[in-house]
């Protein structure tokens, strides 16, 4: 019971902080949100997808990016891909349609996609997928952990990471969708190996398929799957035993997993020619060169600088090995492949944002570490361990929310922290005297970072 009023606690936060902010008025289509979005009204207003000539005047209307980088001509074609992936578009199809309905009967708004309704309806569709993505993680949880310890979890998860700031004030990036994907499939993998019902391997096709057209490197997480329950070399000679005697069910999974992937080859085709398409053109990994230690502990953009909870949970991997060996080496090896893959991306800080927020979705299977951290804190039943247990899980929690209240305020710089300036900034909400240039990283030590990260060797 108490884990589910803290999900409906996150509900009622973020909604009131969304409607009490004059924030939602202005335009949140912008730069990397404005990609995401723009396959909706391209298919369902303007009728425009292998152009999207209506985005100029949209950019006069309503201030959407004039300079749409992430959109590039095709030769071959003649017409125009959008370089972002199509899943976020369609998990904010249903809250669009309603605007859309809204827009076309009610006297007062246009049919534009852009206006008052529509940004309601992108915002609020970023709190639902969060919202139900915390129940199912809740449902998954409920098999390894007391109640009280799942309130907790979601507690941390919820409030005291960046997952809050993506869904309260940086509304429409991918990261709060694909969260939701990794709690399902958390949820119907533990399913499906417990109680072996196809319906439930197929639902993880699909799942498959929805992760890969929304974040590509979201299929990491079956690697979970795959090693779910596995620790030694003799149980994973036993699973893929396992796996090649339900060789069919597979088959007919993967069949709901390209059905699923189909929506954006369908569109990669009909714009570029070609059914598989790298749309990110210049961009893409450096695998020779990581930056784990900056992605981390850096103040510009590290993970467990700005979400310190994340830091708590890797503590937990130690706890979760001794109370769940058959589960530890899945998520372990997860969390490393998953880390170094993320920081390998060229740009690694993923331009402006809060903390890392390449690592928002992996919050989902964080919680099992955190959770058996949690548990034994609580099993040692001292109360002066537990006050202060209190006092650092609510402290970072209040941090975490103190801290996306400073980025809301642009107090926080989006992609330019420097160490100098975190701790002149630290506690404030108001930055009147300070020399913001002086303690910034400088523009051109931004720029030869860039040039170094794109540099092709």
């Amino acid at each position: 019971m108490k884990s589910r009023l803290v999900v409906f606690l996150f509900a009622f936060i973020s909604i009131y902080i969304f409607f009490n902010r004059e924030d939602w008025k202005k335009n949140m289509f912008i730069y990397d949100v404005d990609g995401y979005y723009t396959y909706l009204p391209a298919a369902f207003i303007y009728r425009d997808l292998g152009h999207m000539a209506f985005h100029h005047q949209a950019h006069i209307d309503f201030g959407v990016s004039e300079d749409r980088d992430y959109v590039f001509d095709q030769p071959e074609t003649g017409r125009k891909t959008n370089k972002y992936a199509i899943g976020t578009a369609l998990f904010e199809m249903p809250f669009f349609l309603v605007a859309y309905a809204w827009s076309d009967h009610v006297e007062g708004y246009n049919l534009d996609g852009y206006g008052p309704p529509f940004q309601i309806a992108a915002r609020l569709s970023n709190i639902f997928w969060v919202v139900l993505g915390l129940f199912v993680l809740r449902r998954f949880l409920k098999v390894y952990f007391t109640d009280t310890v799942i309130a907790i979890v979601l507690a941390c998860i919820a409030f005291g990471t960046n997952l809050y700031t993506y869904s309260t004030f940086i509304p429409g990036m991918s990261h709060p969708y694909v969260f939701f994907i990794f709690c399902s499939i958390l949820y119907y993998t533990q399913r499906w190996y417990a109680q072996g019902k196809p319906s439930q391997l197929y639902m993880l096709g699909a799942l498959a398929g929805l992760a890969v057209i929304t974040r590509p490197i979201a299929i990491i997480i079956f690697l979970v799957t795959l090693l779910w329950e596995v620790n030694s070399l003799a149980l994973l000679k036993l699973r893929l035993t396992f796996l090649a005697q339900r060789g069919k069910q597979i088959g007919i999974a993967f069949i709901c997993f390209l059905a699923v992937a189909m929506i954006q080859m369908s569109y990669w085709k009909y714009t570029s020619g070609h059914w598989v398409f790298f749309s990110y053109q210049e961009d893409g990994f450096n695998f020779l060169k990581p930056k784990i230690w900056a992605g981390l502990f850096s103040y510009q953009k590290g993970w467990f600088v700005y979400t310190p909870i994340a830091l708590l949970g890797m503590a937990g991997l130690y706890f979760l090995w001794k109370k769940q060996k058959a589960l530890a080496p899945a998520v372990v090896i997860y969390f490393i492949i998953t880390i170094y893959v993320v920081f390998c991306w060229r740009n690694w800080w993923y331009g402006g944002g809060f903390s890392a927020r390449g690592m928002v979705e992996s919050l989902a299977v964080m919680a099992l570490p955190l959770g058996a951290l949690i548990e034994w804190i609580l099993s040692l039943k001292k109360k002066v361990v537990n006050g202060v247990m209190l006092c650092v899980f609510s402290f970072f929690i209040a941090l975490n929310m103190f801290q996306s209240y400073q980025y809301a305020l642009f107090i926080l710089h989006s992609d330019r922290m420097s160490k100098a300036f975190y701790w002149k900034i630290f506690g404030k909400t108001r930055i009147d005297n300070i020399e913001v240039d002086k303690y910034l990283m400088s523009e051109h030590e931004l720029n030869q970072e860039i040039k170094e990260r794109f540099e092709r060797k």
